[in-house]
Parts: structure tokens; sequence; C-alpha cells
């Protein structure tokens, strides 16, 4: 069995930010490492070939593979990772990135998060071959907090249904699968929605607007919503307003945070007042919620 390397990254100036050493060597960084151990920041990063302990100080431990991978990759790295969440006590992992060759992989490691009940703040999954159903499966269980990016190649059969224990904050769908009926559920959950490559039609917006302005949407969350689609382009009116929809879409800074407002676009109010801007600007949709 090919080992990891440990990698040591320390951001300093006018250095090389990567020290590599084998594994033979890793006493030499052994009190480094073990002090990772007792400390309450730190944070856990797993990719497609590393597993980083990510410390105070802008320092990094990575458990990393050369680029030429062992081929059994899908059967060293889910062992690697449960050694360290049994040896540092790890339940929060910041990102979770799938790569794009293996799905065994994912789920292996997946299945070791959603039994250890694991927080994972960002999930960036791009698998280009999918079993859809262990991936709802998946995905229905993961705790993802912060941000779910999905982009992949594998077309999704129409009954997809992604319904997961908690929505994160910010997602972010590059699939057609996603339709009216998953953007009802999603927007109870997250803040922000985002989907391109979508078969959404001019009729899908009018009847999601139309629960919204007639408050049928019980308990939603979101405050923005921004979806590409072919199917959007034509003269066929939303909310009786023929496209384009013109709008000024601007970026601002609101305590730290850049986000997206709509200016001079068509406003709407839903029966009890409350309101939102619309744009519909050819195949790109956006609604901005008061």
């Amino acid at each position: 069995m090919r080992l990891p390397r440990i990698v040591q990254k320390e951001i300093m100036e006018n250095l090389d930010p990567f020290e590599i050493f084998d594994l033979s060597e890793c006493s030499k960084r052994a009190r480094s490492v073990a002090r990772l151990k007792n400390m309450k920041e730190f944070r856990l990063e797993i990719h497609e070939n590393s597993i980083d302990i990510c410390g105070t100080n802008l320092e990094t431990f990575a458990f990393a593979f050369d680029e030429a991978m062992p081929p059994n990759l899908d059967e060293v790295m889910p062992p690697l990772l449960e050694k360290i969440l049994d040896v540092f006590g790890y339940s929060q992992v910041r990102d979770f990135s799938s790569g794009d060759k293996s799905f065994k992989l994912f789920a292996s490691i997946s299945e070791i998060l959603i039994q250890r009940k694991c927080k994972i703040g960002t999930l960036y999954f791009t698998v280009e071959n999918v079993e859809e159903k262990q991936l709802k499966h998946i995905l229905d269980n993961l705790n993802i907090s912060d941000f779910f990016f999905l982009d992949t190649n594998f077309q999704f059969s129409p009954n997809f249904d992604y319904k997961p224990i908690r929505f994160p904050e910010l997602l972010c769908i590059a699939n057609s699968w996603f339709g009216l009926d998953q953007l009802l559920t999603a927007v109870k959950g997250c803040l922000e929605v985002e989907i391109t490559n979508s078969s959404f039609t001019i009729r899908d917006l009018n009847e999601f607007l139309g629960k919204w302005m007639a408050e049928e949407i019980q308990n939603m969350t979101a405050f923005s919503i921004s979806i590409s689609s072919d199917d959007f382009l034509g003269d066929s009116p939303v909310l009786g307003m023929t496209p384009p929809i013109m709008g000024r879409l601007a970026w601002q800074r609101r305590g730290g945070i850049v986000g997206a407002c709509i200016r001079y676009g068509h406003l709407i109010k839903s029966i009890n007042g409350q309101e939102a801007v619309i744009q519909l600007i050819r195949d790109r949709f956006s609604v901005l919620f008061g």
C-alpha cells in the first residue's frame, strides 16, 4: 500500500510555502502535529487525494498522496480519514471536495461523515459518473451548513428529488433536474439559491411567483433566487410583463459580505405587502426579496 506524505504548508514571505517530507521523517514534525490535537481552533478539509488539518497561524498539515495516485485510493483514503477522526476527535469539516473521477471514493467518505454525524461547511460535488440512487441517499443525509455546489456532467432523471435533513444557507445547482418542486422546498431552508442549465420555464416562474405573492410558500427564508434556463427565451409574459424585464444588477458590501442587489427592476408585492424585485434578461432570471 502506498502511504501518503505529510505536507506542512506555512505562509511565509519570500519563501517556498510548501515544505514536503515523507512519513518516514514525520517524527521531525511529531510535536507540531500532536499539538493540533489539543487545539480548539482547527479545521478539516477533505480533497480528492489529501486530507488537510488546518490549525492556527496559517499552518496546515496535509496527509497527501503523490500526483501519481495509487490505484487503490478508494481503499486507502477512507481508513485514513477514520484514523484522523479517531485521533483528533473531529466532528466538523470545513470543505469537502469530491474531485471528478471516483464516485466510489466520494460515497465511502460520505458514509463515514454521515455515520459520525459530522457537520460539513462546504461541499463541492463534481463527479462525472454518478450512481443516482446512492447519491440521493448521501445528499439527503449529509449535514451541509454553509454552501453546496453541485456541478456534474451526469444527466439526472427528472424525478431525482434532493431533500436533505437540512438545506445549506447557499445552494448552487448546475443540473436540469432541479425544477419547480425542488425550488419550493429549497427556498424554505436556503438563504440564496442559484440554478444554472435548468429546465425552468416561464410558466414555472409564473407559478412560483404567484404562490409567493399569495403567500402560499410558508416559512420561506430565501432572499435571493437566480435561475438560468434556455426555456426563458421568447416573448411569453411573466406576471403580465413581456421580457426583457430590465433592471440593473449591482454589487454591494454590507458588514464585510458582498452581495447582489437588483436596482431599478420591477417591484412586486405579496398580499401582505412584502416586496421583491424581479429581473429577466434573455435566459437569466433573478429575484431579490425584501
